[in-house]
């Protein structure tokens, strides 16, 4: 009776159920919120660039530079003096000179990079209207950088 009663009690070895428990819900939860984040994540347009090389195929002076300073006014492209100083010229309307960079040069200057060098000071507003013009005209590649203008 003794060894019968011996062998019941080893029988019976539980197995704590709440830490597996536990453990499960704390999978679920981790599953749930990133299949939660990856949804956001899908609805954010990102148009990622050609990786078939990390070198520029373009010149760096193929780039059409317009220059904003404080007040919003717009300068042509940069140009060095004899010391090597940079010297913007001022553009009085910034439509009719990239209509008439069109004119000049053809259709092939809408895609040549455009890059608004604007002074950190210029109103933000300022800046996107700038944009805008551009791509009005119909540049394609159209970009802001904001630096102290020097003048």
């Amino acid at each position: 009776m003794r060894r019968l009663r011996h062998r019941q009690e080893e029988d019976e070895a539980e197995v704590p159920l709440s830490p597996l428990i536990d453990c499960v819900f704390l999978l679920l939860i981790f599953f749930l919120v990133t299949t939660m984040i990856k949804r956001k994540e899908m609805l954010i347009p990102i148009t990622l660039p050609d990786s078939s090389s990390a070198i520029s195929t373009k010149k760096l002076d193929e780039t059409i530079i317009i220059g904003l300073d404080k007040k919003g006014r717009a300068y042509r492209t940069p140009t060095k003096n004899s010391e090597g100083a940079i010297q913007y010229t001022p553009i009085d309307d910034l439509v009719v000179y990239l209509k008439t960079l069109v004119d000049k040069h053809g259709q092939e200057v809408l895609d040549r990079p455009l890059r608004i060098d604007a002074d950190r000071n210029t109103p933000f507003q300022t800046a996107v209207d700038t944009v805008d013009i551009c791509k009005l005209q119909g540049f394609n590649n159209v970009g802001l950088r904001t630096r102290k203008m020097k003048r």
